[in-house]
């Protein structure tokens, strides 16, 4: 019996016909078959799927080279009569665990597709325009929620570069007015900034001109003000 004709089998659309199958090998197909129709078999597995799979395959492995009748399942033993048999098991021992190993994959990427793969992170959008100290400039910020913390993307144009010790510092505020420093740069272009509090709580953003001077303060030298708002 080919491989397609046991997968055939273990479906239920094309059984066997008498006597095309070995006994034994009916016997484990049959009992396999019965594993995979368990709804449990189905369920969303623990973190130690993997760690299970290694385990169940390498016992397999295992009791094939010891042909240990005694640690058969009762519907083998039976199947078999209970008494030892000379014929190689480890052809279909091999099949079965191959097709369990199959079975662990796709459900492995199921669990990532809907959980993982699927998931659309949470962004928020925010439109930066220019102050009275930099009428010409603009910026666009987007801010993406990690793991890691909120990762910023921010585009800005139309602010000359500023160097020997001054920057711009952009920054994340509260309804409080509380600022929260999330990176520098010295000058228009594309710039990526990291936040640690989220634009929920802290939705108004500012770009400032600083100098190094030991102060880590504002120093209210706002060139670019917006607010973020949730992407649609």
């Amino acid at each position: 019996m080919t491989d397609e004709e046991r997968i055939a089998y273990l479906a239920g659309d094309h059984p066997a016909a008498p006597g095309s199958l070995d006994p034994a090998d009916a016997a484990e197909l049959d009992e396999f078959r019965a594993l995979l129709a368990d709804p449990a078999m189905w369920e969303v597995p623990g973190q130690h799927l993997e760690d299970a799979v290694v385990a169940a395959v390498a016992g397999a492995a295992s009791r094939e080279a010891g042909d240990d009748r005694s640690e058969l399942p009762a519907s083998a033993r039976r199947a078999a009569g209970g008494e030892p048999t000379r014929r190689p098991r480890r052809r279909v021992v091999a099949w079965a665990a191959g097709a369990a190993a199959a079975a662990a994959i796709a459900i492995a990427v199921a669990i990532g597709v809907t959980s993982g793969a699927g998931t659309t992170a949470t962004t928020f959008t925010a439109a930066l325009s220019g102050t009275s100290l930099a009428p010409g400039a603009a910026g666009q910020a987007t801010l993406t929620q990690t793991t890691a913390g909120w990762h910023v993307t921010l585009h800005v144009s139309g602010l000359p570069r500023l160097d020997n010790g001054r920057f711009y510092q952009a920054w994340l505020k509260n309804a409080a007015g509380i600022l929260v420093p999330i990176g520098t740069f010295n000058q228009s272009g594309d710039v990526t900034l990291w936040s640690g509090v989220p634009p929920t709580q802290y939705p108004t953003i500012t770009v400032t001109r600083q100098q190094a001077n030991g102060n880590p303060a504002s120093s209210g030298q706002r060139v670019l003000v917006g607010h973020a708002h949730p992407t649609s």
